[in-house]
């Protein structure tokens, strides 16, 4: 018994620290911690003032339809590329039936720095025609640090990487009901898209 209770406690205290580092094994990643940390759902959806690719202002919580918002940057070498394909999938998977009648698309740029009205326009464009309901967006009048709270409330983790134009980020996607609120979040990195377009048809027909 003597033998075996340094070995116990060992596994004990390495089990105490893995619960509090992972919030009781519910946060295993950056990305799952910030989640955690804005809080569950149902809950509000930041206010935060953007302008959107055509230079106009706007406040995504007064559209009166659901929202369904992601986040990204242009000078993005690879997942944010795939992730607004998927976004384009959905997008004309419901085009139609919900879109953008009941249920509108908004892809929120990260990068301050580098991104501008100019550069989301013609990004946008690379999509082609029958893209209506869907808008690209960037902060309009924040500062980094207001911008960087309004991404910790909402749940996002960004960080850039120092010397260079990359950031690191998480790709959750947020459903955002008419009435302001974040009620689903998906992670297409674990969902497939027929799997999020047919929660997306059970949210909107509720």
């Amino acid at each position: 018994m003597r033998k075996l209770l340094p070995p116990l406690v060992a596994a004990a205290v390495c089990v105490a620290v893995l619960w509090t580092w992972t919030d009781g094994f519910r946060t295993f990643t950056v990305f799952s911690h910030a989640l955690h940390k804005a809080g569950p759902v149902p809950r509000a959806f930041p206010d935060i003032p953007l302008v959107d690719h055509n230079g106009t202002a706007f406040h995504p919580g007064k559209t009166g339809k659901y929202l369904l918002i992601n986040f990204v940057y242009l000078d993005c070498p690879d997942v944010c590329h795939v992730i607004n394909n998927r976004m384009e999938g959905i997008h004309r998977a419901l085009s139609g039936k919900f879109v953008p009648e009941k249920l509108e698309m908004l892809t929120i740029s990260f990068d301050l720095q580098r991104d501008d009205v100019k550069k989301l326009r013609n990004y946008r464009k690379q999509f082609g025609a029958g893209i209506d309901g869907w808008t690209f967006a960037l902060p309009d009048g924040l500062t980094q640090g207001e911008f960087d709270k309004f991404l910790e409330r909402a749940g996002v983790w960004a960080r850039r990487v120092p010397g260079t134009a990359l950031i690191n980020h998480s790709i959750f996607q947020f459903l955002v009901a008419p009435n302001g609120e974040i009620v689903k979040i998906f992670d297409p990195a674990r969902e497939d898209d027929r799997e999020i377009v047919a929660q997306l048809t059970s949210w909107i027909q509720k």
